[in-house]
């Protein structure tokens, strides 16, 4: 299986210092940040869309593809209506935080589709969704602002759902748990 989580220990600094930064952003740059991260998703999911229907796979993956795509864009409209919401005359700042969750240049995700195991790619997914998950999950313990813990337990429901739906699908076409 592909591995996501940092492994060197230059990868763990990184990731460490991604997070600091990340749990130190005010709920204004959280939600900004968030949003960016969602449309970033949903196009790494459309992407896995297109690309599925050149391989001969099953349909439901290209469906749950989509599915996600879609799920993606709409959290990401639902936190800049959260934003409007809370600065009705505000824009969403922008944000130079590199992302947290696995962004995958088209070039990779060609790649994952041609020349991988769909059995490593779906692995894969549900490991970014789990990553997403879990830091979103410990951001919301450190935070103090009640709007942002809220927030990040909403988007950790989210990105659990997405785990969710990969793995089912993984069990529907594998006839087995993820990893035996």
């Amino acid at each position: 299986m592909a591995e996501l989580s940092p492994r060197t220990e230059g990868e763990k600094a990184r990731f460490r210092e991604i997070l600091t930064a990340i749990s130190n952003l005010n709920h204004r740059e959280l939600l900004a940040y968030w949003m960016d991260q969602e449309v970033k998703k949903a196009e790494m999911y459309h992407k896995l869309y297109q690309l599925s229907h050149d391989v001969n796979w099953d349909k439901l993956l290209s469906e749950l593809f989509f599915q996600l795509y879609k799920d993606s864009l709409r959290h990401a409209e639902a936190l800049l209506g959260v934003f409007k919401g809370m600065f009705p005359t505000e824009s969403p700042p922008k944000v130079n935080l590199p992302a947290l969750e696995v962004e995958l240049s088209e070039e990779r995700l060609r790649d994952m589709i041609y020349h991988s195991d769909l059995r490593d790619i779906l692995e894969y997914l549900m490991e970014t969704e789990k990553l997403a998950h879990d830091v979103y999950r410990y951001l919301a313990e450190k935070t103090e602002d009640e709007n942002s813990k809220a927030t990040l337990i909403w988007l950790s429901n989210i990105e659990n759902d997405h785990y969710q739906k990969l793995r089912n699908l993984y069990v529907t076409l594998f006839g087995t748990e993820p990893g035996e």
